[in-house]
Protein backbone atom coordinates (compact mmCIF):
# COMPACT_ATOMS: atom_id res chain seq x y z
CA UNK A 1 0.00 0.00 0.00
CA UNK A 2 2.75 2.25 0.97
CA UNK A 3 4.22 1.51 -2.70
CA UNK A 4 1.08 2.71 -4.31
CA UNK A 5 0.35 5.62 -2.45
CA UNK A 6 4.16 7.11 -2.92
CA UNK A 7 3.87 6.03 -6.60
CA UNK A 8 0.55 8.34 -6.96
CA UNK A 9 2.29 10.90 -5.09
CA UNK A 10 5.15 10.89 -7.54
CA UNK A 11 2.89 10.71 -10.41
CA UNK A 12 0.83 14.06 -8.80
CA UNK A 13 4.14 15.64 -8.09
CA UNK A 14 5.01 15.46 -11.56
CA UNK A 15 2.21 16.06 -13.51
CA UNK A 16 2.17 19.64 -11.43
CA UNK A 17 5.64 20.50 -12.55
CA UNK A 18 4.77 19.97 -15.95
CA UNK A 19 1.67 22.13 -15.33
CA UNK A 20 3.67 24.60 -13.89
CA UNK A 21 6.14 25.04 -16.91
CA UNK A 22 3.96 24.59 -19.86
CA UNK A 23 2.82 27.95 -18.20
CA UNK A 24 6.49 29.43 -18.74
CA UNK A 25 5.89 29.26 -22.40
CA UNK A 26 2.80 31.38 -22.30
CA UNK A 27 3.41 34.22 -20.41
CA UNK A 28 4.16 37.95 -20.94
CA UNK A 29 7.96 37.65 -21.08
CA UNK A 30 7.25 34.86 -24.52
CA UNK A 31 4.41 37.35 -25.84
CA UNK A 32 6.65 40.16 -25.75
CA UNK A 33 9.22 37.99 -27.71
CA UNK A 34 6.82 37.43 -30.20
CA UNK A 35 6.41 40.84 -31.07
CA UNK A 36 9.60 41.98 -30.48
CA UNK A 37 10.02 39.68 -33.50
CA UNK A 38 7.61 40.75 -35.78
CA UNK A 39 8.13 42.04 -38.90
CA UNK A 40 8.03 45.88 -39.34
CA UNK A 41 8.87 48.34 -42.24
CA UNK A 42 11.69 50.74 -42.32
CA UNK A 43 15.17 50.67 -42.97
CA UNK A 44 18.20 50.17 -40.68
CA UNK A 45 21.68 51.15 -39.52
CA UNK A 46 21.41 53.82 -42.51
CA UNK A 47 20.32 51.64 -45.32
CA UNK A 48 18.19 53.15 -47.52
CA UNK A 49 17.01 51.83 -51.34
CA UNK A 50 19.56 53.66 -53.21
CA UNK A 51 23.00 52.63 -50.92
CA UNK A 52 21.41 48.85 -50.67
CA UNK A 53 21.70 49.12 -55.04
CA UNK A 54 25.07 50.51 -54.83
CA UNK A 55 26.61 48.31 -52.27
CA UNK A 56 30.00 46.27 -53.77
CA UNK A 57 27.91 42.90 -54.07
CA UNK A 58 25.18 44.15 -56.15
CA UNK A 59 27.24 46.53 -58.10
CA UNK A 60 28.54 43.10 -59.85
CA UNK A 61 24.97 41.74 -60.47
CA UNK A 62 23.30 42.51 -64.04
CA UNK A 63 20.29 40.54 -63.52
CA UNK A 64 18.12 38.99 -60.74
CA UNK A 65 15.76 35.63 -61.08
CA UNK A 66 13.41 33.91 -59.20
CA UNK A 67 13.72 30.25 -59.87
CA UNK A 68 12.05 26.81 -58.42
CA UNK A 69 14.12 23.96 -58.76
CA UNK A 70 14.16 19.90 -59.10
CA UNK A 71 16.55 19.14 -55.83
CA UNK A 72 17.62 15.27 -56.03
CA UNK A 73 20.99 15.37 -54.33
CA UNK A 74 20.44 18.06 -51.28
CA UNK A 75 24.33 17.57 -50.24
CA UNK A 76 24.43 20.01 -53.80
CA UNK A 77 24.85 23.51 -52.27
CA UNK A 78 23.38 25.10 -55.89
CA UNK A 79 21.84 22.11 -57.93
CA UNK A 80 21.05 24.99 -60.19
CA UNK A 81 24.12 26.06 -61.07
CA UNK A 82 26.26 24.05 -63.17
CA UNK A 83 29.84 25.44 -65.36
CA UNK A 84 28.89 28.58 -63.52
CA UNK A 85 25.38 29.41 -65.43
CA UNK A 86 21.79 28.53 -64.56
CA UNK A 87 21.15 24.70 -65.75
CA UNK A 88 18.15 24.52 -67.48
CA UNK A 89 17.60 20.74 -66.90
CA UNK A 90 17.46 21.62 -63.08
CA UNK A 91 15.42 24.45 -63.31
CA UNK A 92 11.42 24.45 -63.42
CA UNK A 93 10.36 27.92 -63.19
CA UNK A 94 12.80 30.87 -63.83
CA UNK A 95 11.36 34.84 -63.62
CA UNK A 96 13.91 37.63 -64.46
CA UNK A 97 13.38 40.50 -61.81
CA UNK A 98 11.91 43.88 -63.85
CA UNK A 99 13.34 46.98 -61.84
CA UNK A 100 10.09 47.81 -60.40
CA UNK A 101 10.05 44.27 -58.68
CA UNK A 102 14.29 44.49 -57.99
CA UNK A 103 13.38 47.35 -55.48
CA UNK A 104 10.38 45.25 -54.00
CA UNK A 105 12.71 42.59 -53.24
CA UNK A 106 15.57 45.02 -51.93
CA UNK A 107 12.54 46.33 -49.81
CA UNK A 108 11.38 43.50 -48.14
CA UNK A 109 15.30 42.03 -47.29
CA UNK A 110 16.34 45.56 -46.10
CA UNK A 111 13.65 47.54 -45.18
CA UNK A 112 11.45 44.32 -43.15
CA UNK A 113 13.14 44.43 -39.86
CA UNK A 114 12.10 43.26 -36.01
CA UNK A 115 9.87 45.63 -34.59
CA UNK A 116 11.96 45.31 -31.36
CA UNK A 117 14.87 43.98 -30.07
CA UNK A 118 14.65 40.28 -29.30
CA UNK A 119 16.85 38.20 -26.84
CA UNK A 120 17.06 35.63 -29.19
CA UNK A 121 16.89 35.38 -32.94
CA UNK A 122 15.46 32.06 -34.06
CA UNK A 123 16.95 30.80 -37.91
CA UNK A 124 15.61 27.67 -39.04
CA UNK A 125 17.74 25.65 -41.35
CA UNK A 126 16.93 25.00 -44.91
CA UNK A 127 17.79 21.16 -45.99
CA UNK A 128 16.35 20.72 -49.39
CA UNK A 129 15.48 24.24 -50.93
CA UNK A 130 13.34 24.00 -54.01
CA UNK A 131 13.64 27.81 -54.44
CA UNK A 132 15.57 30.34 -54.90
CA UNK A 133 17.35 34.07 -55.66
CA UNK A 134 19.78 34.04 -57.91
CA UNK A 135 22.08 37.32 -58.57
CA UNK A 136 24.07 36.86 -61.94
CA UNK A 137 26.42 38.97 -64.09
CA UNK A 138 27.11 40.30 -67.31
CA UNK A 139 28.09 36.99 -68.51
CA UNK A 140 24.80 35.46 -67.10
CA UNK A 141 27.63 33.39 -64.41
CA UNK A 142 25.64 33.08 -61.19
CA UNK A 143 27.68 34.91 -58.26
CA UNK A 144 25.44 34.11 -55.81
CA UNK A 145 22.05 33.31 -54.59
CA UNK A 146 19.83 32.93 -51.44
CA UNK A 147 18.05 29.42 -50.99
CA UNK A 148 14.64 29.61 -49.48
CA UNK A 149 12.62 27.04 -48.09
CA UNK A 150 9.21 28.77 -47.71
CA UNK A 151 7.73 25.79 -45.74
CA UNK A 152 10.48 25.63 -43.04
CA UNK A 153 10.85 29.24 -43.26
CA UNK A 154 14.86 28.98 -43.97
CA UNK A 155 17.34 29.79 -45.84
CA UNK A 156 20.96 29.22 -46.59
CA UNK A 157 23.60 31.74 -48.64
CA UNK A 158 25.51 30.18 -51.47
CA UNK A 159 28.53 32.38 -53.43
CA UNK A 160 30.29 31.03 -56.44
CA UNK A 161 34.09 30.13 -55.65
CA UNK A 162 34.59 32.52 -58.65
CA UNK A 163 33.30 35.32 -57.17
CA UNK A 164 35.78 37.89 -56.38
CA UNK A 165 33.84 40.20 -54.00
CA UNK A 166 34.37 40.92 -50.55
CA UNK A 167 30.57 40.82 -49.64
CA UNK A 168 28.09 38.60 -50.64
CA UNK A 169 24.04 38.93 -50.16
CA UNK A 170 22.22 38.76 -47.13
CA UNK A 171 18.61 37.84 -45.67
CA UNK A 172 18.67 40.46 -43.26
CA UNK A 173 16.52 39.72 -40.36
CA UNK A 174 14.77 36.59 -40.16
CA UNK A 175 11.57 38.69 -38.47
CA UNK A 176 7.84 37.08 -38.50
CA UNK A 177 6.22 37.51 -41.91
CA UNK A 178 9.50 37.85 -44.33
CA UNK A 179 8.87 34.75 -45.82
CA UNK A 180 5.14 35.15 -46.80
CA UNK A 181 6.48 38.74 -48.04
CA UNK A 182 8.72 37.12 -50.90
CA UNK A 183 6.09 34.26 -51.35
CA UNK A 184 3.54 36.78 -52.18
CA UNK A 185 6.50 38.14 -54.77
CA UNK A 186 7.34 35.21 -55.91
CA UNK A 187 3.72 34.40 -56.68
CA UNK A 188 3.38 37.49 -58.44
CA UNK A 189 5.91 37.01 -60.98
CA UNK A 190 4.79 33.75 -62.19
CA UNK A 191 6.48 31.29 -59.95
CA UNK A 192 3.76 28.64 -58.83
CA UNK A 193 6.12 26.07 -57.28
CA UNK A 194 6.80 27.44 -53.85
CA UNK A 195 7.83 24.99 -51.20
Amino acid sequence: MKHILLTLTCIFLYSSLCRSQEKKYTDSAVAEYIKACQCKYGYRYGWKLKSVKKHEAYSRVKKIFFVSFKNNDPAKEAPYVKNEKIDNDVVTEQHLLTQTETDSLFNIIYGYNYTGYPSKILVFECKQPENAILYVDNDDKVLFSINICFSGTGHQIWTSKNYKGTHTTTFGETCFGKYEQLAKLFRSAGIRNIK
